[in-house]
């Protein structure tokens, strides 16, 4: 336990050092802080206003770069240190691969939401400081599906990472399942219906089984689900299975998706000449 602590620690400092990080964490307290000076608290988009509104703008923008920052910069984690001779180094001390493993996972996870939640935190503070009404559940519940996607898209990015042997293949790869989700958000998803008149079943199962559309639908539907930027296919979901079934399957699945992809791709790194 010790060891994966340290290891834990290793990568959360080794991330700290790293150009990315602070890109990523100017980018998304950038852009809440942007939304809150702009003065968006103010106007009216759908009845929404204050605190309410700069959140559905935010999720709008971490429906799209939190994946693609996720898999860019973890997908290159195992690998560059495999090209670097950095993990033949970290393997000769007494940390096991399954120790190696998980701790960059876990390291990797908490500096990946880090930035948001300072970012949500700020927001809040603004809130209270202008005396607008804080929507505390919408506050916990998003931060709990922002976590959620975090993990799945990181068991992808580990997965990836532990079966790529070059860098550029890594990110490749990486930028190509971000690409393949983005496509097969609802408006993709509709025009598949439309165009080969695939069955409604079949193209509520996509809907699901794509996290970034179960993310988007769970997130607005925390609003209003008569929103009209969730879309048809939102609307059939919910009204199929309910905010409440919706949500809880936006909290299992991207995790157990997120743990048993980055597991296997333990199993491969394990059973394979790692260096």
């Amino acid at each position: 336990m010790r060891n994966l602590f340290n290891m834990i620690v290793f990568e959360m400092k080794d991330a700290f050092r790293g150009k990315w990080f602070y890109i990523y964490f100017v980018i998304f307290f950038g852009l809440m802080a942007g939304f809150l000076w702009s003065g968006i608290t103010a106007s009216q988009v759908l009845g929404f206003t204050g605190l309410t509104r700069v959140l559905i703008g935010y999720i709008e923008i971490t429906i799209v770069i939190l994946p693609l920052f996720i898999l860019i910069s973890a997908s290159r984690s195992v690998v560059m240190e495999r090209e670097l001779f950095i993990l033949e180094y970290l393997v000769s001390f007494p940390v096991s691969i399954t120790q190696y493993y998980w701790g960059k996972f876990i390291g990797r996870f908490m500096v990946t939401i880090i930035p948001i939640y300072v970012a949500l935190f700020f927001s809040i503070i603004w809130g209270l400081f202008k005396h607008f009404s804080v929507p505390w559940n919408v506050y916990f519940i998003y931060s709990g599906l922002v976590a959620a996607l975090s993990l799945c898209f990181l068991g992808i990015s580990y997965f990836i990472s532990s079966l790529s042997q070059r860098q550029d293949t890594a990110i490749f790869t990486a930028f190509f399942v971000w690409f393949f989700f983005v496509i097969l958000l609802d408006v993709g998803i509709l025009g598949l219906l439309l165009k080969f008149g695939i069955s409604l079943n079949l193209v509520l199962a996509t809907a699901l089984a794509n996290p970034l559309e179960l993310f988007r639908i769970a997130a607005f539907s925390l609003f209003d689900v008569k929103l009209a930027v969730i879309g048809p296919i939102a609307w059939t979901l919910l009204s199929k299975i309910g905010s409440n079934g919706l949500l809880l399957v936006a909290y299992i699945y991207p995790i157990l998706t997120g743990l048993f992809i980055g597991y296997v791709g333990l199993v491969y790194f394990k059973n394979n000449d790692f260096i």
